[in-house]
């Protein structure tokens, strides 16, 4: 009964701090439209793209191991781990980028069928610095169970990155939206720091070459099977932006981006919402009692119950929304996202539950999956690539990440039976 207090109240914590800091996006939204055209969201989507993808390998994944040694004196060499890793990995990208910066962004801008990368490339390392930092010092929060601060750190990123974008918004600086990015990680990254050091900054004593050295080898998998996995997930997610722009150019990509953001991005920070408490909660109930079924069942149920009723009425309006919220240019995105909504819903409720993976130690099938996940969508956006349209392009996408995530649910829910 405590633990299913706690859970609520946890959950209750992280989703203030979330809708806190959804809705300052949100509202900004319709600002952001009109300082910004589609062509410059297409640039952005793809800049953040590219970033996406080189986060991955950075930090080797050794954060997702954070939450697991079972005293804080061993979880802080973890971090430190990360930390050290991506910086090392970060400045090495930059120096490269900086010397090879114009064929690389003459390449990208051609095969990327245009936007002009040169002025931004560099700051791709640091985008994908930061974004890990903010990552690794979230889940040492999730490790202590400090989910009011991971909620400020929630509203400090998202807050910081709308502001920023709203700043050389207004001042119609080229790549705007970008600027915005690295300001708004900057500020996130550095405060999150901050709250951590203010409370645990005793424990870098423990910290050595040693230790950190053993749990490299120790949560070795982690790099074997969640880098290659996450690739594969970050790149079927970002291959609709590289499909459509190629395909189709970067004004529909824009078009595109806004449907993501206006949806995907909200979903998903929530969704990560639910994953945060969830995953504190399975791991002690996976490793107590052998199976985390309870909480896998209230925590699928409870997020149906939050989208299947919005959903329906997105449907519907969805049109005639976008046009009157971001302005008539956007008309098409509304209908983008009138064709994608089911994706999304079904994404939303795979996403929390999708860490028993991890804590199952089942890297495996987590690779598994993410390989069918990739090739899913690849098949899906090459046939709407061959009939040359679209919405046709956009549907199939539809149906081809609905049953990747549907097959996902079903491994889940399978491993949170119990060990076999």
């Amino acid at each position: 009964m405590l633990q299913g207090s706690e859970f609520k109240k946890n959950l209750l914590t992280l989703m203030s701090g979330t809708a806190i800091a959804q809705l300052i996006p949100i509202l900004c939204a319709p600002l952001l439209t009109r300082l910004f055209s589609p062509d410059e969201f297409g640039v952005y989507e793809n800049f953040m793209a590219i970033t996406a993808i080189i986060t991955i390998f950075i930090s080797g994944k050794y954060e997702l191991a954070i939450i697991l040694p079972k005293r804080n004196q061993e979880a802080i060499n973890v971090l430190s781990l990360s930390c050290i890793l991506a910086l090392s990995f970060s400045l090495i990208l930059l120096f490269l980028f900086l010397i090879f910066e114009k064929p690389i962004s003459s390449f990208l801008s051609s095969i990327l069928n245009g936007g002009d990368f040169q002025n931004v490339l560099w700051l791709v390392p640091m985008s994908a610095f930061l974004a890990t930092i903010y990552l690794v010092f979230n889940e040492w929060c999730i490790r202590k169970k400090s989910f009011i601060i991971l909620s400020k750190n929630k509203i400090t990123n998202t807050s910081g990155i709308t502001g920023g974008s709203l700043l050389f918004g207004f001042t119609k600086t080229s790549s705007g939206l970008i600027f915005g990015q690295i300001i708004g990680q900057l500020i996130s990254s550095s405060l999150a720091i901050y709250r951590v050091l203010k409370e645990d900054l005793y424990l870098f004593k423990y910290v050595t070459i040693r230790k950190m050295k053993y749990f490299s080898r120790r949560y070795l998998d982690f790099a074997k099977y969640n880098i290659p996995g996450q690739f594969l997930n970050t790149l079927a997610g970002r291959l609709p932006i590289f499909f459509i722009t190629m395909e189709f150019g970067i004004h529909e990509v824009g078009l595109f981006a806004l449907t993501d953001r206006v949806l995907g991005v909200p979903l998903s920070f929530l969704g990560n919402t639910f994953k945060d408490v969830f995953k504190q909660r399975a791991t002690h109930d996976y490793n107590n009692t052998g199976n985390c079924l309870a909480i896998y069942r209230k925590t699928t149920l409870t997020l149906l119950k939050i989208v299947i009723i919005p959903f329906i009425i997105l449907f519907i309006i969805a049109p005639s929304l976008f046009s009157f919220i971001f302005g008539a240019e956007w008309y098409v995105a509304g209908e983008y996202a009138r064709l994608l909504c089911v994706m999304y819903m079904i994404s939303f409720i795979s996403m929390p539950t999708s860490w028993i993976f991890i804590i199952a130690e089942k890297q495996k099938l987590d690779l598994f999956w993410q390989s069918l996940f990739l090739l899913l969508t690849l098949t899906s956006l090459i046939i709407g690539m061959v009939l040359d349209d679209i919405k046709a392009t956009l549907i199939l996408f539809c149906i081809g990440r609905s049953l990747a995530y549907l097959i996902q649910i079903g491994l889940t829910y399978r491993l949170a039976k119990g060990k076999k």
